[in-house]
């Protein structure tokens, strides 16, 4: 029997038994309550100031005092849903096939969408665990997670409510009253957002972005809009690692989806009206070929859809959500980013070297974002910034050639498209450029059929990036 089975036969549920939304003297703290029975409860937690500020050079945040009582509904049922994505995090330890929702109550077309998400979402950790299921097979809601009564039926004891103070959810739509304006804009510190930032700089930003990461404050910094600076905490419960050092299961979850429900939370602390994503139509395509499985599921499209169409069934709010950069390619992307040149020597996007704040220069992340930038900056720049030529390392040989397309899987990494990294390497060699990399796979990569000029002219209209956006977008790519 295998590890999956074994572990979902022994521990059948979790329990999402409740949460809290407590208003302190400067934060909302949420607090989770989840439970694999016979094996352990977790409590994770959030936390989002009313003021907080970690940039001297930005202004605070003015929220010195909690939200509008009428706001707080539609904040506190947001943090349920927050708490459903929360949830997949601790599911995937034993993969039960029960999941049981006391918190709150999800209607039978919510529980198809959370259904597809901890699908697709853990498309990469199956696939990775040699774990082989329909999305049917995956798990199944408990009866009174759907019923849309609230009463002593769900399962909290009234012990419980005192302790949490939990509000539960019936599945309504909650009126928001507020009225919003500007861009919170989440930042990773990466190219990406960089160049989001940079084209929406007059939008009466707000950046956000999750936990104190060095690499993304030093982006932060250097901004030079008008803008404020918002960071959520999130803690995760130590006992959910240890159990993934024990040999529990383990792996990628969407971290996307966690960005998508707790910016929109944020939306409504700031009073934002727009959350521009960075998230390109390069993430659309999956990791493994021919598959569903994609490393980047919660930033492609279809999520960005899903996404939009699930916080209508919740809140009748005019916030909106949408990726700015959905109409380009990575390759495009790439070269509008080479023209911010006070942010070459600080920008990160290795996930090996994000603790430490730099480039590991021997992984997966690193090699793409230096190709990705070979026909826009010359040599000796890509060098000084990833600290060597990477395109001559005989360690990034099996790299180079999932992300050309050599081999047939991408890496398991957020990168672009196989026919983007083709054609910057194609235009690399042509132009007289010689590395060990490309001398060694110099026909494959002459035989790449797609051609930089028609990438970079390109424009992709499955998106929902409003017409004054797109505007600034079409300018940013005029060379």
């Amino acid at each position: 029997m295998s590890k999956f089975n074994e572990l979902r036969e022994k521990f059948d549920r979790i329990i999402f038994h409740t949460y809290s939304v407590n208003y302190e003297a400067d934060q909302i703290v949420v607090q989770y309550r989840f439970e694999i029975p016979g094996l352990e409860e977790f409590t994770p937690r959030w936390e989002f100031p009313f003021a907080r500020n970690f940039n001297p050079k930005v202004k605070i945040v003015d929220m010195t005092v909690p939200p509008e009582e009428e706001a707080r509904e539609v904040i506190e049922v947001l943090c349920f849903h927050l708490g459903m994505v929360e949830l997949i995090s601790y599911y995937k330890i034993t993969c039960p096939k029960l999941i049981e929702v006391r918190a709150g109550n999800l209607t039978k077309d919510q529980a198809a969408w959370w259904k597809k998400l901890y699908y697709n979402g853990l498309g990469e950790f199956m696939y990775r665990n040699g774990i082989s299921v329909s999305e049917e097979e995956l798990f199944s809601f408990t009866e009174n997670s759907l019923v849309k009564t609230i009463g002593q039926e769900t399962g909290v004891s009234m012990l419980e409510r005192k302790i949490y103070s939990t509000r539960l959810f019936d599945g309504r739509v909650i009126h928001d009253p507020g009225t919003y304006e500007g861009c919170l804009i989440p930042v990773g510190g990466g190219k990406d957002s960089v160049v989001t930032m940079v084209l929406l700089r007059d939008e009466k930003v707000v950046t956000y972005h999750i936990n104190e990461i060095d690499s993304v404050m030093k982006v932060i910094a250097l901004y030079d809009a008008k803008q404020y600076d918002y960071c959520a905490k999130r803690v995760l419960d130590k006992r959910m690692i240890d159990l993934n050092a024990k040999g529990y299961l383990n792996g990628h979850t969407p971290f996307s989806a966690i960005v998508a429900f707790s910016s929109f939370i944020v939306a409504i602390i700031t009073g934002k009206r727009f959350i521009p994503l960075s998230n390109e139509t390069s993430a659309n395509e999956s990791t493994v070929q021919g598959s569903f499985v994609n490393h980047q599921y919660s930033k492609t499209y279809e999520f960005e859809l899903d996404f939009t169409n699930y916080i209508r069934s919740v809140t009748d709010s005019d916030i909106l959500y949408f990726s700015f950069l959905r109409p380009l390619a990575e390759i495009q992307i790439a070269r509008i980013f080479s023209r911010q040149t006070k942010y070459l020597k600080t920008f990160r996007s290795c996930n090996v070297g994000s603790k430490k704040g730099i480039w590991c220069a021997d992984c997966p992340k690193c090699l793409f974002v230096y190709i990705i930038l070979t026909p826009f900056l010359p040599e000796e720049q890509l060098v000084k910034i990833f600290g060597e030529k990477l395109l001559d390392k005989e360690s990034l040989d099996k790299d180079f050639r999932e992300l050309i397309g050599i081999d047939e899987n991408k890496p398991f990494e957020c990168v672009g498209t196989r026919s983007e990294v083709g054609a910057a390497m194609k235009y690399y060699v042509e132009r007289g450029g010689q590395s060990l990399l490309t001398d060694r796979y110099q026909s494959e990569i002459l035989a790449c059929q797609d051609s930089l000029d028609d990438m970079l002219d390109s424009w992709v209209n499955d998106n929902q990036v409003p017409l004054t956006y797109a505007t600034r977008l079409q300018e940013a790519l005029e060379w």
